[in-house]
């Protein structure tokens, strides 16, 4: 067999090469973002997240500036579709929170019947229960974010998760022609209602739909009218379900999942990679870490650490603090080595529980108290994961360089 010759690029491509390969050497691994194949007629999905955002890019459902509702489920069934794992994957369901114009392939809809499909949506996941009877925009708009809230609770999402049934079906909007015989078929994907699982349906058997007790309307920090109070279904009694390993995925499952897809798309470009990112902001406050914390996280996986363990008060100050006679010594082009921390001085930690390891730093700018950094290795600003701007890294966090 004749040996295979390869063409240099570096030849052709000279310095580029290394430019392009310093710049993308560190990125985590681009899996790409699967998307449910069309067909699934009986699935059922676990809720993980719900939010709103406002819409950052020029096409898609929403126009750009105007604000979309999107809830997130993780598929539990089927395991597999013609032969395709699509166990953990997300369904979601948009909702633009505006009048949209028509454009391109996009039909117009009001205002009025997009906020129909949002109310619907929240009756449709509660069995009927969560419904608003507020009538002034202020506090309609707290009982919908207090229902976005407890409905992916942390202690809900392990004791009593919402399920939900939903299908798939496969849209081809352009019609063959001898240029492009074979158009891009698109998956949509919808919602159905709540339903139950215990990790043993049959997926070929259908989709059982739940008729549980009515679930408990949002936070009583909204306030009712009697009136309401009196409509208002009762709270579900009696301890909730016992969490079972083999019908329910474990927390650190939903988690891992979100953080496959955040890091994937760790600047939310997709709606995907937004939902998983919102899903682990999200859970991480519930768990008592602040905005400020998870901007400071070094990447979505410390964001998804944060989401399964509370802030330890202990650690709010940091125990190996370096004495103020370093100070001086703290000057630009200086090197340190550096473990990304939260606000508060806590080192960030994986998703193990282990601390992220230092990483050799240089200092760019030095101001009163603080400075900013650049990784050595890469050349690279350590920056914020949200606002993308230099973290500003105190003097005690940074360690000497090891001989």
């Amino acid at each position: 067999m004749p040996v295979q010759q390869n063409a240099s690029f570096f030849k052709k491509l000279g310095a580029q090469v290394a430019t392009a390969h310093a710049e993308h050497v560190d990125k985590p691994v681009d899996t790409g973002n699967r998307r449910l194949p069309p067909g699934i007629r009986d699935g059922i999905a676990k809720l993980v997240s719900c939010y709103t955002k406002v819409q950052d890019a020029d096409d898609g459902k929403t126009p750009k500036g105007e604000i979309f509702f999107r809830a997130a489920a993780m598929v539990v069934s089927p395991v597999e579709f013609n032969k395709e794992k699509v166990e953990g994957l997300l369904t979601s369901v948009i909702i633009p929170l505006c009048a949209v114009p028509e454009k391109g392939k996009r039909k117009a809809t009001s205002f009025s019947k997009n906020w129909y499909d949002f109310q619907n949506w929240f009756k449709l996941v509660s069995d009927g229960a969560i419904v608003c009877r507020e009538t002034d925009g202020a506090k309609i708009e707290q009982y919908y974010l207090a229902a976005m809230r407890a409905l992916v609770e942390p202690m809900r999402l392990k004791t009593n998760p919402v399920y939900v049934s939903f299908s798939t079906r496969g849209f081809t909007p352009e019609k063959p022609t001898p240029e492009q015989p074979n158009p891009t078929e698109y998956t949509i994907e919808e919602w159905h209602g709540v339903a139950t699982w215990n990790g043993k349906i049959d997926p070929a058997a259908g989709v059982t739909v739940a008729q549980p007790p009515p679930m408990t309307p949002p936070p009583s920090t909204i306030p009712q009218t009697a009136t309401q109070q009196a409509a208002a279904p009762p709270p579900t009694t009696g301890a909730p379900p016992q969490y079972q390993p083999s019908g329910d995925p474990d927390p650190a499952d939903v988690v891992a999942s979100l953080v496959q897809v955040a890091m994937s798309d760790p600047d939310g470009a997709t709606e995907e990679g937004a939902a998983a990112a919102a899903g682990l902001e999200d859970l991480a406050w519930a768990k008592g870490w602040t905005k400020e914390q998870t901007n400071a996280a070094a990447d979505w996986e410390a964001v998804g650490a944060m989401a399964l363990e509370a802030p330890q008060t202990e650690s709010a100050t940091p125990t190996d603090t370096k004495p103020m006679h370093r100070l001086p010594h703290i000057t630009v082009g200086s090197k340190w080595m550096f473990a990304k921390r939260d606000r508060n001085g806590a080192k960030l930690k994986d998703a193990k529980g282990v601390e992220f390891p230092a990483v050799e730093v240089e200092v760019t700018f030095v101001g009163d108290g603080t400075c900013t950094v650049k990784a050595t290795k890469t050349g690279k600003d350590v920056i914020d994961i949200r606002s993308k701007k230099p973290v500003e890294v105190k003097f005690e966090w940074l360690e000497p360089v090891p001989f």
